[in-house]
């Protein structure tokens, strides 16, 4: 699960570079991978209360890739 964790936390990464890329974030729900941002966190958790260590590596690495695309988004977010 660590691998496939981290592989799909690293799919967010094309995202974040195109927002930087284009200096725009315009075309990205926010809200969506806040959503995703909810479901990940309580996953997390679930990993930590059940010792569950690929889970809880695998949700890390899909939290940092999700903040980076909401993060840069937040960054080049522009008044409509």
């Amino acid at each position: 699960m660590s691998v496939v964790g981290i592989a799909t936390g690293a799919a967010y990464v094309p995202q974040a570079v195109r927002i930087w890329k284009r200096s725009s974030s315009n075309d990205v729900s926010i809200l969506t991978y806040a959503l995703f941002l909810g479901g990940q966190a309580v996953y997390l958790l679930y990993g930590i209360r059940f010792r569950q260590t690929p889970i809880v590596i695998g949700m890390a690495a899909n939290i940092v890739g999700n903040l980076a695309v909401i993060l840069s988004a937040l960054r080049f977010r522009r008044a409509a």
